[in-house]
């Protein structure tokens, strides 16, 4: 059996809080769980699980016509990372009010942080629209969670659920509005991007603006390497690129361009294509990187690049707070383990 990923299960958590926060305007604890017990985990195999959370429910703003709200949701998640969190299996915990890992704890911190959360605050913008306003409307909102779908993209999706809206006007069949917003869910977690080692060096360097030889100076590593010597030398090799980067990047980063071209490399990898708002859920609280404060901090911000280590860090050079860096895990053979990971620093949190 798989091991946990509560990243995975924080997924479907989400998923099924924003639909109760869209039917309710709250999120009720018990049936959150309850509807947990319920999501049918054989249909991740073949599809998206479909749920009904509220049908037809009225609700008026003053005098305006009332508005009509169907809210639903559906999802799709690796069976074997979210074993025990959902379905028959999380049932039995349910019935004596356990739950796996740190889940139950994830959970509180969701509805306590609901209020003043953006994700929360987007969504009830949506249903403000309409009951806001002097028309009657059949509004159908669902939620869905797909992440399965956003690793097929390459990386290029970074929305783990994503909310979408359609409402006509009451009586009528005509569509008045329709559009979604993403959220990348994260449990956590600090890492928004896994480089490989020669071409994520190259692509970040080119990202970036670096003049460099690397391309043709270390194409040995586009090639296979066999047995203990071979690896041996690729180690070497690879370490030898991460050090030309350091220093190139430190370098290029006394250049006034290099903060707009680094930090459109971080939005990039952060939002993706589809500009997703990152919603960390953690066991004593949640964090949230939202694109707006993101356009706000580089109006602000003056990175310069610094070696920490085996990390290259990029941090704001008024406040020395550390924006985001790239980690690295480099064991030499036997463990023959090189990975680098793009991670954010505690300055580009919204909360």
């Amino acid at each position: 059996m798989a091991k946990l990923n509560e990243g995975d299960v924080i997924e479907g958590i989400f998923t099924i809080a924003l639909s109760l926060y869209l039917a309710y305007g709250q999120v009720e604890k018990k049936k959150l769980n309850e509807i947990r017990t319920k999501v049918d985990t054989k249909m991740f195999g073949t599809g998206r699980f479909k749920h009904k959370v509220v049908e037809g429910h009225m609700r008026q703003r003053g005098k305006n016509p009332p508005d009509f709200f169907n809210v639903n949701f559906e999802m799709r998640l690796k069976p074997e990372s979210i074993y025990g969190a959902f379905d028959k299996e999380y049932e039995v915990l349910y019935k004596s009010s356990k739950d796996v890992g740190k889940i139950d704890k994830k959970i509180d911190q969701l509805i306590k942080a609901i209020e003043g959360a953006s994700f929360s605050r987007r969504a009830s913008a949506a249903v403000d629209h309409f009951l806001s306003n002097n028309v009657g409307e059949v509004v159908t909102f669902t939620v869905i969670a797909d992440g399965i779908a956003g690793e097929s993209s390459g990386g290029e999706i970074k929305g783990d659920v994503t909310l979408e809206v359609y409402a006509t006007k009451k009586g009528g069949n005509q569509k008045i509005i329709s559009g979604s917003l993403p959220f990348s869910l994260k449990s956590e977690s600090v890492t928004v991007a896994n480089l490989s080692p020669y071409r994520g060096m190259l692509d970040i360097a080119k990202a970036i603006g670096i003049k460099w030889d690397a391309e043709e100076k270390y194409v040995r590593l586009a090639k296979p390497f066999n047995g203990p010597t071979e690896q041996a030398a690729k180690f070497a090799l690879i370490k030898e690129m991460y050090d030309d980067l350091k220093d190139q990047m430190i370098k290029e980063s006394i250049k006034p361009s290099f903060t707009d071209r680094a930090l459109d490399f971080l939005g990039k990898s952060i939002f993706g294509s589809d500009l997703a708002d990152v919603v960390d859920v953690q066991s004593g609280t949640v964090k949230e990187i939202t694109v707006d404060y993101f356009n706000q901090l580089r109006k602000n911000v003056t990175l310069i690049a610094k070696s920490n280590g085996n990390n290259l860090v990029f941090s704001d050079k008024k406040t020395d707070v550390p924006i985001f860096q790239i980690r690295t895990k480099l064991r030499p053979p036997p463990a023959n383990e090189a990975k680098f990971y793009l991670e954010v620093g505690k300055g580009i949190y919204s909360k």
